[in-house]
């Protein structure tokens, strides 16, 4: 059961990592579709900006062509207005010289008859010339304002076309998620694990008197006479333990002479867990003086 929850707790953790992994590609899926996006926008508006820079390079000869027309146009009928001026001043001098006094008469009548058709020619030659320089000067300023017209007009295109477009900043980056912590994945997995052996009875403590306590006597002949006063004596009970070797029937546990000694000077003959018979079969190059250094 507890592998099952680890197991699950595993596939948890890596859902939500490939989760997250799918998450981050989407964003940047959609950052670069609005990329592509933006640079097309930004190739687009530079085509039509580009366009309008030539449809206004048209523009601006059809404003100075029809400016040019129109100063045609005026210097057409100024030179019309000139030349009928012209017509009317002859048409007059003819007329003068045709009604001209031809009379034989002498004197200031004569004089003054003979002298009214040259007053009228200039009386007339005078409106004539005078209509003319107004007619001039009323198509200067036709011109001139025809050319502010076409100022005007040529500064509208250029200020359509004046500026580049512009495209503004490009998309920000997305944020990207995180992937979940491996840490939390660490302390579930412990906390299953600590669960799995608390049910299991891991730190359970065992009954007095059964479980790890007990030993099996059956391979222990005299162990029954333990009980007995030869215990108390601390003297190896007389039936010996079965399959025990070195020990003799009835041999001391404890060296109680070596015990009661006050120095604590425990060789080999006043070791007190060797029986005094037995303290010469303990090896010469045994050290058992603790005495000296306690």
């Amino acid at each position: 059961m507890g592998a099952l929850n680890a197991a699950g707790q595993i596939n948890a953790h890596n859902e939500q990592g490939r989760a997250v992994d799918r998450s981050n590609r989407n964003k940047l899926r959609d950052f670069k579709e609005r990329n592509e996006n933006y640079q097309r926008e930004v190739m687009l508006d530079n085509n039509e900006w580009k366009n309008e820079v030539q449809v206004q390079d048209i523009e601006q000869d059809q404003v100075y062509q029809a400016m040019v027309t129109q100063w045609s146009q005026q210097d057409q009928q100024l030179d019309k207005i000139f030349a009928q001026g012209d017509q009317k001043i002859e048409k007059a001098i003819v007329e003068m010289y045709e009604n001209d006094y031809a009379g034989t008469q002498t004197g200031r009548t004569a004089a003054r008859l003979a002298g009214k058709g040259a007053k009228k020619l200039g009386q007339y030659k005078s409106e004539v010339l005078h209509s003319m320089m107004m007619a001039r000067d009323e198509a200067q300023m036709n011109m001139d304002t025809a050319t502010a017209d076409a100022q005007n007009k040529s500064w509208a295109l250029h200020e359509k076309i004046r500026f580049s477009p512009i495209h503004g900043p490009t998309p920000l980056q997305p944020t990207l998620d995180a992937k979940p912590s491996k840490t939390g994945l660490i302390l579930g997995l412990a906390s299953t694990a600590l669960g799995t052996a608390v049910q299991a009875g891991a730190f359970k403590a065992p009954s007095v008197g059964s479980g790890l306590g007990v030993a099996d006597t059956s391979g222990m002949g005299g162990l029954d006479s333990i009980a007995g006063s030869n215990m108390g004596s601390g003297i190896m009970p007389s039936g010996g333990m079965g399959g025990m070797t070195g020990f003799e029937p009835g041999m001391p546990l404890l060296n109680t002479q070596s015990i009661a000694n006050p120095n604590m000077d425990w060789g080999a003959a006043g070791n007190p867990f060797i029986a005094p018979d037995t303290g010469a079969a303990i090896s010469a190059g045994q050290d058992f003086s603790f005495g000296a250094k306690l």
